[in-house]
Formats: structure tokens, sequence, C-alpha cells
């Protein structure tokens, strides 16, 4: 839609006689091809890349159908912090910002979204009262999100050590949160980003929470629905499995549960595989790890063929993995189809 906007007749500069109305024309042409992601973390890094990649293509010679806006395309990215992707090494974030402003894209470093308009945000740099109103067409808000009602609602229902940082529940090592009563503890799990689950390997100097990320959700759901499976009592501390009825007592589950030394159930524990990010032109950033133990960290066209064999291995149907790779295969040899946009 802001492509079909900026190339209306009303924003071309041969539209007009005056050199005034002209000079309208194309800033009004260029905020509708201004778009501003907030959030220097995964999501907005690889985001801006591949808006990068997307305009890149479809404006760019010989085949783009909107070759002439080319110059005119921008893209903000708007950080609170003071490098990007904060999460990965200090080498990789650097090539972060340098591989986004090697595309064109602007990177606003310790920057604070004030305000969102229709047509406009206000931002202003840290520690300073100064602002910057910047007209654009789209803002996409990729800096995390506040918790839904019902965490509210049941965060009201906890007692107030249950409260953890930015509206998350703590949890124990086996993912309940604490209780008013002995009768109702145990009978909720909380995991996923709403999780506040602290630990603390022998590089840090005090506990810190688990990220809000998929690799760390997804273990957190396969550790509960080991949990629910096997059958633990969840409302004792350490859970244990339940005493055997007459017809349980030998069950292949129980008996191989209880040979294998879980009678008690293991606490949680989050192994890192790593972080993986995109940032356009077929480049990636992978910072291999096993838990806490760093191996090495690359970039590049090699990282990213890792990123996407990754980002396959993860789906949750070999359908979905080819009609992925198929689309994959048909951009590269067709373009991208915007019809349906």
């Amino acid at each position: 839609e802001a492509l079909e906007f900026a190339s209306r007749p009303d924003v071309q500069e041969f539209y007009y006689a005056s050199e005034d109305d002209r000079e309208r024309a194309r800033a009004e042409r260029r905020r509708r091809l201004r778009i501003a992601v907030v959030g220097g973390g995964p999501t907005g890094v690889e985001l801006s890349g591949e808006l990068c990649d997307f305009f890149g293509q479809i404006c760019g010679a010989p085949d783009g159908a909107y070759q002439h806006l080319r110059e005119d395309v921008e893209v903000l990215l708007i950080h609170g912090g003071a490098e990007l992707l904060p999460a990965m090494d200090r080498e990789l974030r650097l090539r972060a910002l340098e591989a986004l402003q090697g595309q064109g894209v602007k990177v606003y470093l310790n920057t604070r979204l004030k305000e969102v308009g229709q047509d406009y945000i206000i931002v202003g740099e840290k520690g300073s009262d100064a602002v910057e109103e910047i007209p654009l067409a789209v803002t996409v808000w990729a800096a995390g999100n506040a918790p839904v009602p019902f965490i509210k609602e049941l965060l009201s229902q906890l007692p107030p050590e249950a409260a953890g940082s930015g509206g998350r529940i703590m949890v124990d090592r086996w993912l309940r949160p604490p209780t008013y009563t002995k009768e109702s503890f145990g009978s909720i799990m909380v995991l996923g980003d709403v999780a506040c689950f602290e630990s603390q390997s022998k590089f840090d100097t005090e506990p810190q929470a688990l990220p809000q990320t998929a690799q760390v959700a997804g273990q957190q759901g396969a550790f509960a629905a080991r949990m629910l499976n096997r059958g633990y009592d969840t409302d004792v501390t350490p859970p244990k499995l339940h005493a055997p009825s007459s017809t349980e007592a030998f069950s292949l589950l129980r008996v191989w549960l209880i040979a294998r030394g879980l009678e008690e159930a293991p606490g949680f524990n989050f192994l890192s595989l790593g972080l993986l990010a995109y940032v356009g032109q077929e480049e990636a950033l992978n910072q291999v790890m096993l838990g806490n133990v760093p191996l090495f960290n690359y970039s590049g066209k090699f990282a990213f063929v890792l990123w996407r064999s990754v980002y396959l291995a993860k789906q949750a149907s070999s359908r979905n993995q080819a009609l992925i790779a198929f689309d994959w295969l048909r951009t590269e040899a067709f373009g991208r189809d915007i019809t349906r946009l």
C-alpha cells in the first residue's frame, strides 16, 4: 500500500510547475516510503534486513515493479541500547551494525521512542531533552510485548514474591509459581515468555533471568510435557512419582523411570545452542554455544546457510519444510510475488 501511495501522480515532481511544490511532493513521496522498526534485538535486526532485501528486489533493475522509487525508500532502526543484538558477542554486534548501515538502514542507537502518531514518530536521545519528529508511513514495534490481561489477572491472584521483571511470573526449578496456600501450590505451571526463570552460570556474578526466546520456550514446553506425561506429583518439592495403584506398580514407564533414577523429577536446565540472526543480503550472524560454553562465532554467507538450515529444521512438519524451501527457490529464480500483498 505504501508503494502504491508513493506511485500516485500527486507526489511526482512532473505534476507541479513550481519548485516549492515539487519539493513538497518529493518530501511526501519519501515519507510514504519511510518505515521505522523499533527494537534492535534479533526481531528488529532481521526485519530490517528482510525489508532491505524486499525493497532491493522490487525496486531494482531490470525487473523491479517499482524501480522509480528505489532512491526514495528508507528503513530506520531505532534502538534504546548502545549496540544492536545485546545478547551476542561484541564482534557480531559490530558486524550487524556495519551490515545494516551498508544496506542503507539508518540506525538510531541510545534512542527512545517518545510518541507514535498517524504519520510520524517522535524520538529522543537517552539522557537528553532534545527530540526529533520523523515523518513516515509505517512503524513496526519489535521491542518486546507487555503481558496479556490474563497474566496480569493471574499475578493479582498470586503473592507479591511471584512478580518478576517486566511483568513476568517468578518460577522455581520446576516452573511452578509461588501461591498463597499449600493446597494450590503445584497446580500451576508457567513457561515461555511469561516465566521469569533465574539461573546462574559460572560466568555470572548473580542469577540472570532466561531470555524470552523461542529456544527457551521450546525447552520449557518439552520439560512441562515430560513432567505431566510421567505423572509426577507437582504438589511436593521435589516432584515425585505418584504412589502406584495395583495396575501401575509394574508399568513399563514407571519401571523405566525408577531404573534411570528419575523417581524424583530433575529441575529444568536450559541448554543454549547458540544465537542466530539474519542481517540481509544473504548474510547472517552465528554465535555457536553449548550451554554456557561459547564455541565459535562467524558471519557471512556460510552463516546464512546455517541460519536457513536451522530455520527449516525447526518447522513442525515436512509439508511446511517443503513449502518454505520451494518458496525460497521460486523467489531466487523468479523474484518475489507481490501480487498478494
